[in-house]
This record gives structure tokens, sequence and C-alpha cells, in this order.
């Protein structure tokens, strides 16, 4: 009678082990750089302040620390950097980077609240 509490518990382990193994091969956030605008026109900077309050509500506390903000409003010589290295072709717009600089995932123009918390989470922020 033995047998049914074992094998329950090696079942257990069995797909905790294989969801940390899945989880180990992905790759994992090491910086969210998030590119905005102050000043522009108002359709455009409707849709930043949108996508600021949605990265001010994705990036709270200990993730703060993810976040790189740039706003080309004020810091356009290092939002060129960013634009031409991941062609970024409008704001706002959200890049996931590992921790080589390669992008794992990317947002532009609209961000979805939703759609930024799940890649964090996927990602490992």
């Amino acid at each position: 009678m033995v047998r049914k509490p074992v094998f329950a518990f090696l079942m257990i382990l069995a797909v905790v082990l294989s969801n940390t193994i899945s989880l180990a091969g992905q790759p994992k956030l090491a910086q969210a750089v998030y590119l905005t605008m102050t000043q522009a026109c108002g359709c455009i900077l409707d849709r930043c302040k949108a996508g600021d309050w949605v990265v001010e509500k994705v990036f709270e506390g200990p993730k703060q620390g993810l976040l790189l903000r740039i706003d080309y409003s004020t810091e356009k010589p290092k939002a060129l950097e960013y634009i031409k290295k991941y062609r970024i072709a409008m704001a706002p717009a959200i890049i996931f980077l590992d921790a080589q600089g390669s992008e794992l995932w990317r947002a532009m123009g609209e961000l979805d609240l939703n759609q930024v918390q799940g890649k964090l989470r996927e990602f490992g922020g």
C-alpha cells in the first residue's frame, strides 16, 4: 500500500522538474528599454501618456530596476542609439532584452497592460 503515495510523489517531482528544466532554457529578461516622448503632436502624445501609465503599473517596486526609460524629447542622442540599433519605428516602444542585449520581445504604439505584464512574467521579470 506504500506504492500509491510513492508513485504520487514521483509524479509531482517529475512535473516540478520538467517545469524547472523548460524555464531554464528560456532567455531571461535583463533590461526593458522604454522609449517615450513628452513633447509631440496630440495623437502621439496621448499614446505616449497611455504607454507611460502601462509602464508605471507594470514596473513597480523591485521591477523598476529592470527599466531604462528614455524620453526622445529630452534625451535625443541616447534615444537615437536605441532607435537605430533596434529599429524602433514609433513611440511609445518597449523592448525586452536579455543579458547580451538581444531582443526577446517588443511592442510599439499602443501598449497593452495585460500583454506587457504577461511578457514580463514569461521572461522572468
